[in-house]
């Protein structure tokens, strides 16, 4: 199933979506909630755009990060060229939507399941596993994509993804 997986998601090279991510942080009394789009193109552009509760963006193209709060009116670009350690968390995150068997195996100790399909990822970099402790991808066949994604921190804190309206080189897929 692992090779299939990587092999349908490695030939994508435009993804759009829309997601809903819920935070259940020790902080926060209850979970915060936020909606949007996300855009990934080949080789590595990522647009991960927050429309609700407050809008935000994150735009990630080869080595240049910017953030954008539009309220705030503010925009930050940040060169992660300069900034080894936040390239190479922001590289480890995208590992999921490149689909590299090989990046993702030198990165990542992988766990598959196969009911329901789905991998979980675990840093193999301290300095990331000091910051992100899993990565749980769920997989939907027919094409086989990402249909959410759930993120768990050492502290117990997590953020759940998950995509509808996913639109694959162009071509809607059908929501589950």
């Amino acid at each position: 199933m692992d090779g299939q997986i990587w092999v349908e998601l490695g030939r994508v090279q435009k993804l759009q979506a829309s997601f809903t991510q819920t935070q259940h942080r020790a902080i926060l009394k209850n979970p915060l909630v936020s909606t949007g789009t996300v855009a990934f193109s080949r080789p590595d552009r990522l647009d991960w755009n927050v429309l609700t509760p407050a809008p935000s963006r994150f735009l990630l193209e080869g080595s240049v990060a910017t953030m954008e709060y539009p309220a705030l009116g503010v925009s930050e670009r940040v060169d992660l060229g300069a900034v080894p350690e936040a390239n190479r968390i922001a590289t480890s995150m995208m590992v999921w939507l490149k689909a590299d068997p090989a990046q993702v195996e030198r990165e990542f100790t992988v766990t598959w399941r196969q009911d329901p399909p789905g991998a979980t990822l675990r840093p193999k970099d301290a300095k990331l596993a000091g910051i992100l402790s899993e990565i749980q991808l769920n997989f939907l066949p027919s094409p086989w994509r990402v249909s959410s994604v759930d993120l768990k921190e050492p502290s117990g804190d997590q953020v759940h993804i998950a995509f509808r309206e996913v639109v694959l080189d162009g071509q809607k897929v059908p929501d589950p």
